[in-house]
């Protein structure tokens, strides 16, 4: 199968790109970065240098292709809206409809963040009503473009997959590793918070299902067993060679701190972000976890990675 990726310089494309090499298909990379482009290259992936803001950039690459693995985005807990709706919304809703006219299977990458604004947070379905509200602009972007990617291409697939770890994560352990060298990020539970993640190649590994066989509408994703928040922090920190949390400050406490710093970095010219979100105290502070009926049932998808093994790797990796 020929397949186009988004985002391909980024660490989910990038990742997806060469799993889909290995198991025999044509991939054509899109991305910004020419040097992440020229590695592609090397590992047999074809690249276009595209800005997804500028569809006459990517729209000829379609001509050649079977399927449209759609993994770029703005994946951050800051930043300006209009961002948020050109890089998420707006783009998704063109690579959609480019799609559905040529008669492209699509696989959109979306994010179970749309869920955090809800009460519930025990194996979560993929049919929880969603908004009004939402945790972050974010997650309210990546909705949106769920919305726009299944008007414009109902066939589409959409996977939900819940914070992407591995070996190159550039958002979830760089983000963690910073706040522990600084020293500034207390304990904000008494006891455990057990949550789930999802292993890039675990991430791969449902989007290649998804490619290889209809299966239209939504599926949550993640490496199907939960892992304790707190003491993966504490090895990160035996990893790093740094103090462990170690006063006690209610997560509340905290998180009004946040909102404070939010206001600042919103009031000041630049919109810095902050060094403490609202959202990212809540993301340490609140269990979740997903029902993967769907993806089991529908995509065939058992992880390939389990959590142990991942974390493990990306210790090991964390103190070389």
């Amino acid at each position: 199968m020929r397949i186009l990726v988004t985002g391909a310089t980024g660490f989910l494309g990038g990742a997806t790109a060469r799993e889909l090499v290995r198991c025999g298909h044509t991939v054509t990379g899109l991305g910004r970065d020419a040097t992440k482009g020229a590695a592609l290259e090397a590992g047999g992936i074809g690249f276009v240098r595209a800005d997804l803001r500028v569809p006459a950039d990517w729209r000829p690459a379609l001509d050649n292709t079977d399927a449209v693995l759609h993994a770029a985005a703005r994946s951050t807990l800051w930043g300006r809206w209009p961002d948020f709706v050109a890089d998420n919304v707006t783009v998704s809703r063109e690579v959609a409809r480019a799609c559905a006219v040529r008669g492209l299977r699509l696989v959109h990458i979306s994010t179970p963040s749309v869920y955090n604004a809800t009460r519930l947070s025990h194996q979560v379905p993929e049919t929880t009503p969603i908004g009004p509200r939402f945790d972050t602009l974010y997650a309210r972007s990546k909705y949106l473009a769920e919305l726009e990617v299944t008007q414009a291409h109902p066939e589409a697939t959409l996977l939900r997959p819940r914070g992407i770890y591995g070996i190159g994560d550039t958002s979830i352990i760089p983000r963690l590793a910073r706040a522990l060298r600084a020293g500034r990020l207390p304990q904000l539970v008494r006891g455990e918070v057990h949550t789930e993640l999802t292993h890039v190649r675990n991430v791969a590994h449902a989007a290649r299902l998804a490619l290889e066989r209809p299966a239209p509408g939504l599926y949550n994703v993640t490496d199907g067993v939960p892992v304790p928040i707190w003491a993966t922090l504490d090895a990160l920190a035996d990893a790093l060679g740094v103090a462990r949390p170690g006063r006690y400050v209610p997560a509340r406490v905290v998180e009004n701190m946040a909102r404070v710093l939010e206001l600042a970095a919103r009031l000041h010219p630049a919109r810095p972000e902050p060094a403490l979100t609202a959202s990212g105290v809540r993301l340490l502070t609140r269990p979740m976890s997903l029902d993967l009926t769907h993806a089991r049932t529908r995509l065939g998808y058992a992880p390939v990675v389990h959590p142990a093994q991942g974390l493990a790797q990306v210790l090991a990796a964390v103190r070389s």
